[in-house]
C-alpha cells in the first residue's frame, strides 16, 4: 500500500458551491498520495455537511479544521491546519481554485530541499465560474482554452498558462518578470520549514499575508522556485467583501518590517508567547555602572526591530548591577541573559568571549552598557548586514551633565538623539552632530566619503557569528586600548571586510571616568596589534578556544607572541 506523502491545505469560508468544484478537481489528480486538510475560517454547517457527503465519493482522506467565525482570520486557521497535516510536505491552495489534473504531480515533481514552489492561477469570469460542472472538471474542459473562449473568455497573454507544454512552460517560468512568491492559492513547501518560521503571521488579514510567509522563508535561507506555468489552478470568481484599506496598510507595514529587518520568526504565529532562538544577539559589556546600563537598556526597549536577545557581558560588577538587571528583567519584555565573571581587573575580552558562547543569534551586534542606542539601531545593522563583511557603526559622545540628566522619557521620546535638544542642554556643537542628523542621501554620502576607516569598535559593531568564531573571538591577553579593533583586523585578514555605517547606526555615549587605563595595557595591546598586522594573523591562541591552533583556513602561519 502506497503511503500518503503530501498534505494539501485548502482554505474556505461559506462557499460550498466553489469548494465542491475544487474538491472534484482533486479527485481527478494523476498523483494520488495525498490528504486534504480543509482550513475552514468559520463557515456555517453547510460546509461540514458537504465534506461528509464528499468523503464517501472521493478517494482521498479529508480532515476538516474549523474555528468560530471572527471575521477574516485566514492566517489563524491556516496555522491550525498546518498542525493537522500528517506529512512532510504541504501544498496550500484555496477552496475557489480548481486544480488541473497534474497539479499535485507538478508540485511533487519539482519539490526540493531548501526551496518552496510558487505556482500559477488563471482567473475565470463569474459566468464561466458558475457554469462549470462536475463533468467539465473530470473531462478537463475548464482547462481547455477553446472551450473557455467559446464560453466567453477574452484573449490574454495569461492564456499561455493553460496551453504551455513542458518546454514552453520552462522558458516562461524562466523569463517571467513575476517574482516566485508564496501565493496562498498555489504554493508549496516543506512542513519543517513552515514550522521553522512559525507559520503565518496571525496579525495579518487580507492582503499579502501569504507572501509575508514566503518572505520569512526566504530570510531563513529557503529559496523560491517558479512553476507558475506548470502547476495550474483555475480561480473561480467571487466578491471580496472582507477587503479593506486598513488591513492592507497594516499588512504592508508588517511586510516592510519583515523585509528590512530580515525577520524569520513571527511571534504571532503557530507558537504563541513562547521563547524561541533569537536570530540576533546584542552583546552589551558592563562593569559597575548600573545607572548607565539601565539607560542603555531603555534604548533597547524602544527598538523598531524587536526580534533580538541581549547578552550582558559583566566583567565582575558588584551586587548593585545584578539587582538592577533582575528588576529590569521582571518589568521588561526584553530577553536578557546575564553573563558574569569574578572581578580580576579589566578583563573585557574574556567576558565578551563568554558572552559570545552564551548567545544564540547567528548575527551578533556589540555595544557597551554606557551607550544608548537610537530606536533604529538594530534595524540599521540588520538592513546593512552582508555576508563577507562586518559593520562599523558610530557613536556621539555626551558631556557628563547631559549623561546624568537623561531620563527614561528622554530615551522613549528620542530627545537624547535630537541635536537641538542636546545643544539647548549644554552640549557643545561640532561636526560629529551630523551623526544624529543624517538620514537618506546625507547618511549615504557621509558613510561613503568619511576618512574614518570602518574598524571594529566595541561600542558599535556587528558581524556574523560563524566569522567571529572562525577567528576564535577576542584575544584575551588584551586589556583596554584597541582590543576590539584587533578582532576586526583578524577578521579582515580572514577576508571579512568592514562596511562603514557610522552615520546610520548610532548610539549616544554616556560620559564616565576610565580609571582602569594604564600605559602598560596600551603598550602591550599595540604590540599585539602590530604582530597581527605583520603576520597577517587570523586565529588567536588566546581566544574562545584556549591553546588551539584553529583550522588551516582560520589561522596564520606566523610566529606566536606568547612573551608579550
Amino acid at each position: 500500500m502506497k503511503t500518503i506523502d503530501t498534505s494539501i491545505i485548502i482554505s474556505t469560508y461559506n462557499a460550498t458551491e466553489w469548494l465542491e468544484k475544487t474538491l472534484y478537481g482533486y479527485n481527478n489528480q494523476t498523483y494520488r498520495m495525498f490528504e486534504i486538510v480543509i482550513a475552514d475560517d468559520g463557515s456555517n454547517d453547510e460546509t461540514r455537511q458537504l465534506l461528509e457527503r464528499l468523503q464517501k465519493e472521493v478517494f482521498y482522506p479529508i480532515v476538516h479544521v474549523w474555528h468560530e467565525d471572527n471575521g477574516f482570520q485566514k492566517s489563524e486557521i491556516l496555522n491550525k491546519a498546518v498542525l493537522k497535516c500528517s506529512t512532510p510536505y504541504i501544498i496550500m491552495s484555496d477552496g475557489d481554485c480548481i486544480p488541473r489534473k497534474d497539479f499535485v504531480e507538478q508540485h511533487v515533481k519539482y519539490r526540493e530541499e531548501g526551496f518552496f514552489l510558487s505556482g500559477g492561477y488563471f482567473m475565470l469570469p463569474m459566468g464561466i465560474s458558475e457554469a462549470i460542472t462536475k463533468d467539465d472538471i473530470y473531462n478537463e474542459r475548464c482547462f481547455d482554452l477553446k472551450w473557455l473562449k467559446d464560453n466567453g473568455l477574452n484573449t490574454s497573454f495569461k492564456n499561455n498558462k493553460l496551453t504551455a507544454g513542458n518546454v514552453t512552460a520552462s522558458i516562461l517560468n524562466l523569463i517571467t518578470p513575476t517574482n516566485a512568491s508564496w501565493n496562498g492559492h498555489n504554493a508549496s513547501g516543506w512542513t519543517k520549514d513552515i514550522i521553522a518560521v512559525n507559520g503565518l503571521n496571525e496579525e495579518m488579514q487580507y492582503g499579502g499575508q501569504d507572501r509575508e510567509l514566503g518572505e520569512r522563508l526566504f530570510n531563513l535561507g529557503i529559496k523560491s522556485k517558479q512553476i507558475r506555468y506548470n502547476a495550474i489552478v483555475v480561480h473561480l470568481d467571487h466578491p471580496r467583501g472582507y477587503k479593506n484599506e486598513a488591513s492592507i496598510k497594516k499588512n504592508q507595514a508588517i511586510r516592510k518590517e519583515t523585509r528590512e529587518y530580515q525577520k524569520q520568526w513571527t511571534t504571532a504565529g503557530i507558537v504563541k508567547d513562547a521563547p524561541h532562538k533569537a536570530a540576533v544577539s546584542i552583546i552589551l559589556s558592563t562593569y559597575n555602572q548600573p545607572a548607565w546600563l539601565e539607560k542603555s537598556l531603555w534604548g533597547f526597549e524602544t527598538q523598531l526591530a524587536k526580534d533580538f536577545e541581549i547578552v550582558i557581558a559583566d566583567d565582575g560588577s558588584g551586587p548593585e548591577t545584578k539587582a538592577m538587571i533582575d528588576k529590569f528583567k521582571s518589568e521588561s519584555k526584553l530577553s536578557i541573559i546575564h553573563v558574569w565573571q569574578e572581578d580580576d581587573g579589566f578583563q573585557k575580552t574574556k567576558i565578551l568571549n563568554k558572552a559570545i558562547q552564551a548567545s544564540n543569534g547567528e548575527y551578533l551586534i556589540f555595544s557597551d552598557g554606557d551607550c544608548i542606542p537610537r530606536e533604529d539601531f538594530v534595524a540599521k545593522h540588520l538592513k546593512n548586514r552582508k555576508r563577507g563583511h562586518f559593520l562599523s557603526g558610530g557613536y556621539f559622545k555626551l558631556c557628563m551633565e547631559i549623561s546624568e540628566a537623561i531620563t527614561k522619557e528622554d530615551v522613549e521620546k528620542q530627545r537624547c538623539f535630537d541635536a537641538q535638544w542636546l545643544l539647548d542642554n549644554g552640549q557643545k556643537k561640532n561636526f560629529k552632530l551630523n551623526k544624529l542628523t543624517s538620514q537618506g542621501l546625507k547618511e549615504t554620502f557621509l558613510n561613503t566619503f568619511t576618512t574614518t576607516t570602518p574598524t571594529w569598535d566595541g561600542n558599535n559593531a556587528s558581524g556574523w557569528r560563524d566569522n567571529i568564531l572562525a577567528v576564535n573571538g577576542f584575544d584575551e591577553r588584551m586589556q583596554y586600548g584597541g582590543e576590539d579593533r584587533e578582532l576586526g583586523e583578524r577578521l579582515s585578514n580572514y577576508g571579512i571586510q568592514g562596511i562603514q555605517i557610522r552615520y546610520s547606526a548610532v548610539t549616544v555615549h554616556l560620559d564616565h571616568a576610565r580609571g582602569y587605563v594604564t600605559e602598560d595595557m596600551i603598550f602591550k595591546n599595540k604590540e599585539i596589534r602590530k604582530n597581527t598586522r605583520i603576520e597577517n594573523s587570523v586565529w588567536t591562541e588566546f581566544g574562545i578556544i584556549k591553546g588551539g591552533k584553529g583550522t588551516t583556513a582560520a589561522r596564520s602561519a606566523g610566529t606566536s607572541i606568547n612573551s608579550i
